[in-house]
């Protein structure tokens, strides 16, 4: 089961570095670091602590100890013959120099103690390279798998021909090993074995040839608790802008439903300034009615001084500004003449057929006439004047 985890982060670990975003997260690190003082930078992003073991050339058994977090140097030499409890003293007193947190500890062979091999595979076996380079490593070297340790980079991919161009490096385990059981006894813990690029200072090129089953895990603490800290200030700046949105679509949803009580308060103020407009109008209306015609009693005080006693009225009725009234005459003709005169009436006239009252032997007519809703001048002063 182990072994079938080792197997899948193997597999990831290879697909990621075999797309360009670790270049991408490369250069874009240096770029920001580039932007910011470097006593900032030092602070926010830390160069990883690294102690590098490099084994003397020659193979005397020398060991040179450099450390690496920032510009390469020197710091002690362990030799060959020293006694292994001073070196273990002198290791730890190196260890103590670091204090912000423990340094990765890289075993550095130089060119002509590793293997180089470029290697030309078929694109498709790039998923699981590490497997298919150990299946034909016998073909590629003079070794087997299980007499080397190996590690390899993917240099370039050729779309065209569907082939990837890997760089390989193979150390027997015959000569590591030893290297291996020196370092561990003066109480080093090697978490990788990599090789030196011949630069002035050196440099080493990115491999790691130990199994993944031999590689104590390393964290680097102060970047571990600056990613901590910085997922937290990402973690309370998605809280506040939560809550800045929730807030706000709370307030939102406060003014809508104020809003929509307004609106319904508004609608309700609007039916009753209609309302009373149209109470207003009505009452204006009737009161326009009453002023622009005469009342019924001023009318038929008009009559009655206007018609003499012998012409009596036996019916009166008003619709609009007509008027109709029927009664009995002697001379119906005289009463359109009487109620020409008057001021309140116009356009008087006989309407149907005059006939003779049996009884009284007086003539029975009807007759209509206008009612002047509006008196003009003329009338008004002929009315002063009458009056």
């Amino acid at each position: 089961m182990q072994q079938l985890a080792d197997n899948i982060r193997e597999q990831v670990r290879q697909r990621y570095q075999a797309t360009p975003i670790p270049a991408f997260l490369a250069w874009w690190g240096r770029e920001l670091g580039t932007l910011m003082p470097e006593s900032l930078s030092r602070r926010l992003m830390p160069p990883k602590p690294q102690l590098w073991i490099v084994p003397a050339e020659s193979g005397g058994g020398d060991y040179r100890i450099w450390r690496a977090d920032g510009e390469p140097k020197v710091l002690d030499v362990f030799g060959a013959g020293e006694d292994l409890q001073l070196l273990r003293g002198r290791w730890r007193d190196i260890l103590a120099e670091f204090r912000d947190g423990q340094p990765e500890v890289r075993l550095c062979l130089h060119e002509d103690q590793a293997l180089a091999l470029p290697v030309e595979m078929p694109a498709a076996v790039e998923g699981n390279l590490d497997q298919a380079l150990r299946y034909q490593l016998d073909q590629l070297s003079p070794f087997r798998a299980d007499q080397v340790v190996l590690d390899h980079r993917v240099e370039r991919h050729d779309q065209d021909r569907g082939r990837i161009e890997v760089t390989l490096r193979i150390v027997p385990n015959e000569d590591l090993d030893p290297l291996l059981d020196r370092a561990r006894a003066f109480g080093a813990v090697i978490h990788a074995v990599d090789t030196l690029a011949a630069e002035d200072p050196p440099r080493p090129e990115g491999f790691n040839l130990l199994p993944e089953s031999r590689r104590p895990r390393y964290v680097h603490a102060r970047a571990r608790f600056n990613t901590l800290l910085g997922a937290g200030l990402v973690v309370v700046l998605v809280l506040v802008m939560a809550q800045t949105v929730i807030l706000r679509e709370r307030t939102v949803s406060g003014l809508a439903a104020e809003a929509d009580e307004l609106r319904v308060e508004a609608r309700r103020v609007m039916q009753l300034q209609q309302a009373f407009e149209d109470t207003l109008l009505a009452a204006n209306f009737l009161a326009e009615k009453r002023a622009s015609q005469p009342a019924v009693i001023e009318l038929m005080d008009e009559l009655t001084r206007i018609l003499p006693d012998d012409i009596w009225l036996q019916q009166f009725q008003l619709q609009d500004s007509d008027l109709r009234i029927q009664g009995q005459a002697d001379g119906s003709q005289r009463v359109i003449g009487l109620l020409d005169e008057s001021r309140l009436f116009d356009s008087p006239e006989i309407t149907g057929a005059i006939s003779i009252d049996p009884r009284s032997g007086q003539e029975r007519f009807r007759s209509q006439v206008r009612v002047v809703t509006e008196p003009g001048p003329e009338a008004d002063e002929s009315g002063e004047t009458g009056s």
